[in-house]
């Protein structure tokens, strides 16, 4: 077995019969109804500007508009991009869509892919990776559209009878789970990984660059770090 073959995955197909398969009756599928889903996403979230607009006559100055919008996009706009960048790796193009359209993604989509993947031995990427991470993202809806409907039920009775200092521990909720996958994918390559705490921690703490390139520096200045240290070999397994 070719050192491609076993990255992609161990399979009865040839590696070149799972790529014509995936390329010619898999992603075409995945492209279109992903495509129509999201468009549809789309205009469900203007129905109620909608409404207001034709219904009520209630809309906004167009200079208010585009005054919200572009401070908006101050802000989130680095993450339409970096976003779907950073996480097709694992979630893969069904993923991806599911994903977005159904949100949860750091906390739900992405820990679930990448822990389904693991599990099954699959790599990311791979085709195995790309069918076993979406299989993982539409459990995980189904989960969480069960246990929602539950906690809607119950949890606020629950989190009412709380003492402060337990409501207090869900503030940490978000950083844990963070934690937890940058230690998944930092045991793979412990060297990237302290590189990575040594660039992004001062530079989140130093303030030096707006909030809005903070991130974006450092996702796609540690993708270039990774990609130059393997090309040369250094730290890197190849």
């Amino acid at each position: 077995m070719s050192k491609e073959e076993k990255y992609w995955g161990m399979s009865p197909l040839p590696l070149e019969e799972k790529r014509k398969i995936m390329n010619t009756e898999y992603f075409p599928k995945i492209h279109m109804y992903g495509l129509i889903t999201s468009l549809i996403h789309a205009l469900i979230i203007f129905l109620p500007v909608i409404y207001l607009a034709l219904v009520h006559g209630v809309f906004p100055p167009w200079d208010i508009a585009v005054k919200a919008f572009i401070g908006i996009a101050s802000i989130a706009g680095p993450y339409w991009v970096i976003e779907p960048i950073s996480y097709f790796a694992v979630l893969g193009a069904a993923g991806t869509y599911i994903s977005f359209l159904a949100g949860n993604i750091s906390n739900m989509r992405l820990p679930v892919s990448a822990v389904a993947q693991e599990v099954a031995g699959v790599k990311e990427g791979s085709p195995e990776g790309e069918i076993i991470g979406a299989i993982g993202i539409v459990a995980s809806q189904w989960v969480l559209s069960i246990i929602t409907f539950a906690a809607a039920l119950t949890v606020t009775a629950v989190v009412e009878i709380m003492p402060p200092g337990v409501k207090k521990a869900f503030d940490w909720l978000l950083p844990a789970l963070w934690g937890g996958i940058y230690g998944q994918f930092g045991l793979r390559n412990p060297r990237l990984a302290v590189i990575a705490l040594a660039i992004c921690i001062p530079l989140v703490y130093s303030r030096i660059l707006p909030a809005y390139l903070e991130i974006p520096v450092m996702v796609f200045g540690m993708a270039v770090i990774a990609i130059v240290l393997y090309k040369k070999g250094i730290w890197v397994k190849k």
